[in-house]
């Protein structure tokens, strides 16, 4: 991406911001917001298709008229309309581990020769960039401390955000959830942000539109490591994690799991690997 256009996503970025933050209320803007690699994107999409409205994801101006704002921001109480995304963190971990080899292998953005020197640092020279199980442990690590696509770590943005009981007016849906039914949790979330009755026939429309066979061409959990949906599945994690992934998770962020249910207490971390 030439160095102009980012820097005018992120001006843009900054002023949608800054005018939802002091005049949520009053913007006719439905939110999707996430901890990166939670399903954002897809979710966002489906909103707007159904809600018909843009999604005007990745915009270099900022926005001006009803839309579905994509992001990872902080928690800000003025934000009305507010979808918010969350997915398990383990498999948060992997995704991210795969995104970040994808764009050293495909080097598109600006700083790749110093993210890549990064990562030969941490990980060791000539690394191998499919071999998750082996790096998971140190990569996590490093996340934790040098979060990317936000400045928060999961367990922070979690903690942020989830709050069921004290925020009625947010509504809460896991990726989990729309991988099981995906239409009615997609109506649910929908019909809670705008307050009108959705028609079943959009929902499954908008699932179907944006479903990853329609738009990538393989089924759920056919695996391409080059592609920006690389497998959509949950669970992904069990594939990748080794004791030591579990136990390093375990320590960054085992009680976020249990606050979303995800695990009864730590006896996972005994029985991975």
């Amino acid at each position: 991406m030439p160095p102009v256009r980012q820097l005018m996503q992120k001006i843009s970025n900054r002023v949608n911001r800054y005018v939802s933050s002091r005049h949520g209320e009053g913007f006719p803007f439905y939110y999707v917001i996430e901890y990166p690699k939670s399903g954002g994107t897809w979710l966002g999409r489906m909103v707007s298709d159904v809600l018909q409205v843009p999604f005007p994801q990745k915009s270099v101006f900022p926005v001006g008229c009803s839309s579905v704002l994509h992001s990872h921001w902080p928690y800000m109480p003025k934000l009305r309309r507010v979808v918010y995304l969350y997915r398990d963190g383990r498999d948060i971990m992997v995704s991210a581990f795969f995104h970040r080899m994808r764009n050293i292998k495909l080097g598109d953005y600006p700083q790749h020769k110093q993210v890549k020197a990064h990562y030969e640092k941490l990980l060791g020279p000539g690394f191998d960039m499919d071999d998750a199980r082996t790096h998971l442990p140190k990569f996590m690590d490093d996340l934790y401390k040098n979060p990317w696509g936000t400045n928060w770590t999961w367990t922070q943005h979690i903690d942020m955000w989830y709050r069921p009981n004290e925020r009625p007016d947010i509504a809460y849906v896991s990726y989990e959830q729309l991988r099981t039914d995906c239409a009615q949790h997609l109506k649910r979330v929908i019909e809670h942000v705008s307050g009108k009755e959705v028609e079943d026939w959009k929902v499954q429309s908008a699932v179907d539109k944006f479903s990853m066979e329609r738009q990538t061409g393989r089924k759920s959990g056919e695996e391409n490591r080059g592609h920006f949906i690389r497998k959509g599945v949950a669970g992904d994690w069990k594939n990748h994690f080794t004791r030591e992934s579990a136990e390093v998770f375990n320590r960054l962020a085992g009680k976020t799991l249990i606050t979303l249910g995800y695990e009864q207490d730590e006896s996972w971390v005994q029985a991975c690997g």
